[in-house]
This record gives C-alpha cells, structure tokens and sequence, in this order.
C-alpha cells in the first residue's frame, strides 16, 4: 500500500470515528491489502471490524472472520 493510500485509509477512518496511527494504521492497511481492495471499497462495518483487529494483535486475520 503506497503511503497515498495510507493516508486515505486513515482519513476514511477518521471519518467513521477510528483514529489510527504507526503500527495500528500499518496492520490495518495489510488487512485492507489482504482483501484485494482499497480503503473506498470496503463496506463501513468491514473497515470498524478491521480497525478492531489492529487493535487487537491476535493471529486469526479479520479476513477470515469477515
């Protein structure tokens, strides 16, 4: 993910309310790349839930939860 990307990530989390930065926004962009999609073409409840796994640091991916 290119650091324009990232940013977008981060402003479309911010508009949902999720504020992440460094190491949590990183892992949350992976899982974003995971899906094969951008941060615009995940649904909103997919982005929170994907948010909540960098918070979370567990080794089940969310790509296999959602």
């Amino acid at each position: 993910m290119t650091t324009q990307e990232k940013e977008q990530l981060a402003l479309r989390l911010d508009r949902l309310g999720m504020r992440l930065e460094g190491d949590r926004l990183t892992r949350a962009a992976a899982i974003v790349r995971a899906h094969g999609a951008n941060a615009e073409e995940i649904s909103d409840m997919a982005l929170l839930s994907i948010c909540v796994e960098a918070y979370r640091h567990t080794e089940k991916e969310m790509l296999q939860i959602v």
